[in-house]
């Protein structure tokens, strides 16, 4: 069970994706995202995609030179075609449009499809801070990776369908989450199956609706579910991305014969200073955040935290002692890199 240190795993991973043709600059920022994951405490959309992703490559769903194109665009609005890029260079780029439309216009909304798996929404809101906006960005998996019940049903329907937002505030640590709208997202059901862990009770329904903890159930035949977050609540939030990242966005929307794994991505992108100056708007989340902060604590915990402050400390501290990848990931990426003819450093 190897524990590495940031700056050779990242190195590693460039050097794969290089290795099937994505541009130099292109890998670098997969490589930085994936890793980043791993910094900030979510192995789900980690290295551990690193053989997805191959995987992809491997079958002709993933074009490691695609170069995304705008395809129909408004002076606030754009679509972009992901050219079956990664998503990582997908959704930048779409951040990228998504930004400079909001800095034009105040406000903005794209949508992209055409595209590979993004990882951790957040890398994308949390872009949009550089330049004083705000950002929420919705996805779906184009109506497969189907891995939610509708609200009181067994049989998965609706993938994942995460959502993330992004705020500057006046210190280093921004607003940010990034979360499913299941109890717990698909990849962390898969660190937990790789590291042969048992799942909280709560997580997963087996193929007869009956609760477990079994991580292969959900992969099983016929396949679990994983329960929405908040009940019926998170049920709805996803029925919304759905139609959002799946039809809006042109993404895909689920069906009982879906196409392969993509993702739809629907963003909105907030320029703060058509709305309050941004000083203002710093000054009064940081506000908030304070008066947060005043709130007793329940039994057990020390603080009160903000959404991103637990990444932040996360990074912090794996920084410093380095990234535990357990035996069966590492496993897949080393076999990987041998067949991709990519030197594996050691452990």
């Amino acid at each position: 069970m190897p524990t590495l240190r940031h700056e050779p795993l990242e190195g590693l991973t460039r050097d794969i994706f290089q290795a099937i043709r994505v541009p130099p600059t292109g890998a670098a920022w997969m490589a930085q995202l994936l890793v980043r994951a791993n910094l900030r405490g979510h192995d789900s959309h980690g290295v551990i995609r690193i053989p997805q992703y191959i995987a992809s490559w491997r079958t002709g769903e993933a074009n490691p030179t695609a170069d995304p194109q705008v395809v129909q665009q408004g002076p606030a609005t754009a679509l972009v075609d992901g050219q079956l890029g990664f998503g990582q260079i997908v959704a930048r780029r779409g951040m990228e449009v998504a930004m400079e439309k909001a800095a034009g216009m105040g406000v903005s909304a794209v949508g992209i499809f055409n595209c590979n798996h993004i990882g951790r929404l957040a890398d994308y809101t949390e872009m949009a801070l550089q330049r004083s906006m705000l950002a929420i960005l919705t996805v779906n998996a184009g109506g497969a990776g189907q891995r939610m019940a509708p609200w009181g049903g067994r049989a998965p329907r609706l993938s994942t369908n995460p959502i993330a937002f992004a705020c500057p505030t006046g210190n280093a640590t921004p607003i940010s989450f990034d979360i499913a709208t299941t109890v717990a997202a698909e990849g962390k059901v898969r660190v937990k199956r790789n590291r042969k862990e048992r799942l909280p009770l709560g997580w997963v329904l087996d193929a007869e609706g009956q609760p477990t903890t079994d991580p292969n159930a959900l992969y099983g035949n016929p396949p679990g579910t994983i329960l929405p977050a908040g009940g019926h609540k998170g049920y709805c939030l996803a029925l919304m991305i759905e139609i959002l990242a799946g039809i809006m966005a042109h993404g895909g929307y689920s069906t009982e014969h879906p196409g392969p794994i993509l993702n739809g991505v629907f963003m909105f992108v907030v320029d703060i200073a058509r709305f309050v100056p941004a000083t203002t708007f710093r000054t009064q989340v940081d506000d908030l955040v304070r008066y947060l902060k005043t709130c007793p604590t329940a039994p057990e915990v020390d603080r009160i935290l903000t959404p991103g402050e637990p990444e932040m400390l996360t990074e912090a501290e794996r920084r410093r002692s380095g990234i535990f990848v357990e035996d069966e990931t590492w496993g897949q990426i080393e076999s990987v890199a041998r067949e991709l003819g990519v030197p594996v450093p050691a452990v």
